[in-house]
């Protein structure tokens, strides 16, 4: 029987740090916070983003949460 174990847990803040000139795409910046709980739901990992966003210089526009685990037999 295989077992799942969690081995660690991030947010990735994706920002919008302008527009490049030659192609107008936007310019994206990644802030990361490492060793969230696995078990933190998700109003909680929101509510800790929304006391950071208003000490960023650049605007929020993404949220990503990844967990990675390990399969063991």
């Amino acid at each position: 029987m295989a077992i799942e174990s969690a081995l660690s847990s991030r947010i990735n803040l994706k920002l919008n740090a302008g527009v490049r000139q030659g192609t107008g795409g936007m310019i994206v910046r990644t802030m990361s916070l490492g060793k969230v709980v696995s078990q933190a739901d998700a109003a909680k990992v929101m509510s800790v983003i929304g006391a950071l966003v208003p000490v960023l210089s650049v605007p929020l526009f993404r949220i990503e949460r990844q967990e990675v685990t390990v399969l063991e037999n």
